[in-house]
């Protein structure tokens, strides 16, 4: 259900990460996070990808989207929080904040928060319609 607005933030939501899923190969920064040639960053993307294509087509069950909503925003802050500890190990520490991936990730946070907001504020509206019933 795209007419309503919290699946329109979702949408963005997964543009961003598409975005950055395209981005990342092409530009050789430190987000590249190898474990025996395995880039970390880019499954994650992926799995967030998946997981939010599904909270967006889970429009029916506010309920269920709301723990898929929970589940995508500690999985990008736990995103977020490793950002600086790589960029730490580096050599430039302060990197990170010359990145513009870093504010799309931000972005997306600020996304899903803004989404669960209103996901719960429709919920509260349909329970307070039940209890007029």
């Amino acid at each position: 259900m795209i007419q309503r607005i919290q699946s329109l933030y979702i949408l963005i939501y997964i543009a961003n990460k598409c975005f950055l899923l395209y981005i990342t190969p092409i530009d050789s920064s430190s987000f590249r996070f190898l474990i025996h040639e395995y880039d970390l960053f880019t499954s994650v993307q992926i799995l967030l990808i998946i997981f939010s294509t599904i909270t967006l087509l889970s429009f029916k069950s506010r309920k269920n989207q709301i723990i898929l909503l929970y589940f995508l925003i500690i999985i990008q802050a736990i995103i977020l929080t490793s950002i600086p500890l790589i960029f730490y190990e580096t050599d430039n520490s302060m990197a990170f904040f010359q990145n513009y991936q870093t504010f799309l990730y931000l972005f997306g946070l600020f996304l899903l928060l803004v989404s669960l907001w209103r996901i719960k504020k429709d919920q509260k509206l349909v329970d307070s319609i039940d209890r007029i019933r």
